[in-house]
């Protein structure tokens, strides 16, 4: 990036990091379509159909625990590696991978689903959990969908965090270190952080980009690859549904 000139310039420079990059505004438009699928099932009883209420569920969770949180990591990261935060970087960069790894796992259990590797019930149980808090064995059931049970009839809570890693791990081959570097560094490990902090401090004192972040930054543009596939993947799952509803709407189409 060039050195700004004046304060206009570096809020130009922000700005156009923040709303005007081409993958904010590609996030902005994917959230405006699945924001129809809401709004359809508010307006149409979908429940008695258990395919459209899973897909609908699916689409809430994408949304709101996937992309929402992705558009502002996205920001955050742009912003955070302007001003050469490596540790609030490191920070968001682990965010990302728990969001993305949430998001895959929702669209993973669609594929198995369309590949006939599991029925609709299997799939629709699945879902639930993805939109379910986890709990430990020790603890009260708690979360959106309380009835989740498994052959037992023992309830079941959300999926733990290790889990959703695990399977993104395997179209996104070494995240788990990552993920446990990432996690080391967050937590204060003394050693971590001196190597860190004289790494970045030696890219400071030469100008060089900061190699913290820049370790970093590269999983994080891997997983807005694998985001915006798993997006777009939804997007044509849901596209009957938010047919449906432009169908509705045609008045404000025009």
């Amino acid at each position: 990036m060039k050195t700004p000139t004046d304060n206009f310039e570096i809020i130009q420079i922000l700005m156009d990091g923040i709303w005007n990059a081409e993958h904010q505004k590609d996030l902005k438009h994917i959230g405006d379509e699945l924001e129809k699928v809401r709004k359809y099932a508010n307006e149409k009883n979908t429940d008695a159909d258990q395919f459209s209420q899973t897909m609908v569920w699916l689409t809430l969770s994408s949304y709101y625990a996937g992309l929402i949180p992705i558009t502002r990591i996205e920001s955050a990261l742009f912003l955070l590696k302007e001003f050469r935060n490596e540790y609030a970087y490191a920070l968001v960069a682990r965010a990302y991978i728990e969001v993305t790894a949430r998001l895959h796992k929702g669209l993973s259990l669609w594929q198995q689903y369309k590949n006939k590797k599991k029925k609709l019930e299997e799939f629709h149980q699945g879902v639930c959990r993805l939109m379910a808090m986890f709990r430990r064995d020790d603890d009260p059931i708690q979360g959106l969908f309380k009835e989740v049970v498994d052959s037992d009839g023992k309830p079941k809570g959300g999926f733990n965090v290790q889990t959703l890693i695990d399977n993104l791990e395997k179209d996104l081959p070494g995240i788990k270190k990552v993920y446990d570097s990432v996690s080391t560094y967050a937590h204060g490990d003394l050693s971590v952080q001196m190597m860190s902090r004289k790494f970045s401090w030696l890219s400071d004192m030469k100008l060089e980009n900061n190699p913290i972040i820049s370790g970093y930054e590269k999983y994080a543009l891997l997983l807005r690859s694998i985001a915006f596939k798993d997006l777009n993947e939804l997007m044509a799952i849901t596209r009957p549904l938010r047919e449906r509803y432009d169908a509705m709407h045609t008045e404000s189409l025009t």
